[in-house]
């Protein structure tokens, strides 16, 4: 009995081992997951969310202790759903890309990345100057740079063409192509039904069919930033306590507007807005606006098999002589209640790196935020939109 006690006991022993050697030990560590909740801001078109699940699948195949997601969100739940996965104690590790409005909306429930960059001596020298400022507050820097939205003039070469009117200047130093020339400009690429133009006599603005000028897929912050005053396109005194939307700047451009949507016509009012609206949606790509004041984002929305040739020309001189030209700026940031922080900044680092940072901006239609990357990315902007002048979108970064 004893002998076949230790026999037994011998077999137990060396099967254990043998189980071991082939992989039966302690099971491996969980990995740490990092979901990014997308919906703020660009991310959810179906060929964006295609494009980020194969992102999410190539960091996934080279990280061994990170795991990687992609929580996609319609823009109109986006607020909803955030709110409820942070009351829930859910909050997302990373939340992006978005820009200026959401990130001040929220300002208070994000991580500060300051003590990251600094415990590293991370490296921020290779981004553009505004890509660092325009999400950073006197007690919070939001999240490494990812993107640039620069904004220029889409104009329709065609329509111009057909009207027998110059092109506007691609020349950054020519102070001639300033608010009075655009107006001008403008008045004379508005047609009613008739092809009448507002400087006729006989111009019916009721059956206009094509607007020279406008600049509507943005809020009135957005549309007032060109005007100038201190604070450019922030409402607010420097410690953002104090509303300052009463500038001798912004009274001049609130009446501009007034008087190009209301006396001369350039601008589609209310109920233009309404017909480009029920006719296409676009109103630079449907044909009907002449000149289409927007920025980089457009282009991947926009310019899609258009049946007109375009092109692009900087934004003009306001009324004291300074170009004012707005940008956005896109980053991921990271909540301060969510789990896996350290995961989080390592993806937040991965998805800026100069060897993600082109593809990622591919899928969201930004400038990447590092200079080193502008040779590449100009190289992919002129295959996928051969022909326009490419230096007015990088030479419009130096107008903010």
């Amino acid at each position: 009995m004893k002998s076949n006690f230790f026999k037994l006991l011998a077999v137990l022993v060396l099967t254990s081992l043998m189980l071991t050697a082939c992989g039966g030990g302690a099971a491996p560590a969980e990995k740490a997951k990092v979901t990014i909740f997308v919906g703020f801001g660009t991310g959810t078109d179906p060929d964006q969310v295609a494009a980020q699940e194969a992102l999410a699948k190539k960091f996934n195949e080279s990280h061994t202790d990170t795991e990687l997601e992609f929580l996609i969100v319609p823009v109109e739940e986006s607020t909803e759903r955030y709110l409820a996965m942070v009351a829930g104690g859910n909050a997302p590790q990373l939340v992006g890309p978005h820009g200026i409005s959401t990130i001040a909306k929220f300002k208070d429930q994000w991580e500060d990345v300051t003590p990251y960059i600094e415990k590293e001596k991370y490296d921020m020298s290779d981004f553009y100057g505004p890509s660092t400022t325009l999400n950073k507050y006197p007690d919070l820097n939001a999240g490494l740079p990812l993107g640039l939205y620069p904004s220029f003039i889409f104009y329709n070469k065609d329509a111009f063409d057909a009207a027998g009117v110059e092109y506007p200047t691609h020349d950054y130093a020519d102070t001639s192509w300033n608010i009075d020339a655009m107006k001008e400009m403008a008045i004379k690429m508005t047609l009613d039904a008739n092809d009448k133009t507002p400087a006729d006599a006989d111009f019916d603005p009721a059956t206009i069919k094509q607007w020279g000028y406008a600049d509507t897929w943005t809020d009135f912050r957005g549309q007032m930033t060109m005007f100038g005053a201190s604070t450019k396109g922030r409402p607010t005194s420097d410690d953002y306590k104090t509303a300052q939307v009463n500038s001798a700047e912004w009274l001049f451009g609130a009446q501009w507007l007034h008087d190009g949507v209301f006396k001369d016509h350039f601008i589609p009012d209310a109920a233009g807005q309404g017909a480009i609206d029920a006719a296409s949606g676009d109103p630079f790509g449907g044909g009907h606006v002449a000149m289409w004041y927007s920025h980089t984002w457009y282009m991947s929305e926009g310019l899609n098999d258009l049946p007109f040739k375009y092109d692009i020309a900087p934004l003009f001189y306001n009324q004291n002589g300074d170009r004012i030209s707005r940008i956005h700026a896109d980053l991921f940031t990271m909540p301060k209640t969510a789990k896996n922080k350290d995961a989080a900044w390592e993806v937040m680092k991965w998805l800026v790196a100069p060897e993600q940072i082109i593809d990622v901006c591919k899928i969201y239609g930004c400038l990447p935020a590092r200079q080193s990357s502008q040779e590449a990315y100009l190289k992919y902007l002129n295959e996928r939109y051969p022909g326009i002048d490419y230096d007015v979108i990088f030479t419009a970064i130096d107008y903010l």
